[in-house]
């Protein structure tokens, strides 16, 4: 073979490997910003309640002057109410207000007897309740509540079961839960 001829395929398979080694061959491209926008989030939160609260014997519709003093007996209703405030914004938003007693301290069989529900008004007018809790819907501003947790003594409790105990209500915590969206 000539020294021309071996000269030109070493130069092109030089060449193929060079292109090889580099990637691919670029080509004409080009990128604009999109319309938009700058967008904001929404906030869910709950002050804490306000004022200290009062406790109410439900079943005789008197106020309990002090919850420690009360000796709660099965069938027994006692609700809790205090004011504190939702702010919830955002498009999309619901959420649940619940009470939850989990953390309550004290006498076990006691503590498992007590059934803890809430309910909420606001400017006077309930705010839809279910088995789960209080529905919130979006405002524009903080939106003051009032809302009354509700503990029960379980009615089919018997035989000496939770007598003489005791439990610390004041771990009870309110808990605003955002709902799954649609």
């Amino acid at each position: 073979m000539k020294k021309q001829t071996k000269a030109a395929v070493a130069a092109g398979a030089g060449a193929v490997l060079l292109l090889g080694g580099l990637g691919s061959l670029a080509f004409w491209n080009d990128s604009a910003t999109s319309p938009g926008g700058s967008i904001s989030s929404g906030e869910l939160s709950l002050d804490d309640c306000t004022g200290g609260g009062t406790w109410t014997d439900v079943n005789n519709d008197t106020t309990i002057a002090s919850i420690a003093a009360f000796r709660i007996v099965p069938g027994d209703v006692v609700s809790y109410r205090c004011l504190t405030a939702v702010n919830a914004t955002g498009d999309n938003l619901t959420a649940t207000l619940s009470a939850n007693i989990g953390a309550v301290t004290g006498d076990e069989d006691l503590r498992l007897a007590l059934d803890a529900s809430v309910t909420a008004t606001a400017n006077g007018v309930d705010l839809p309740s279910g088995p789960t809790g209080v529905q919130i819907a979006p405002t524009e501003a903080s939106q003051p509540i009032t809302v009354n947790v509700t503990m029960t003594f379980d009615p089919a409790t018997e035989g000496l079961t939770a007598q003489n105990q005791t439990v610390n209500l004041s771990a009870t915590t309110l808990t605003l839960q955002q709902n799954d969206n649609p």
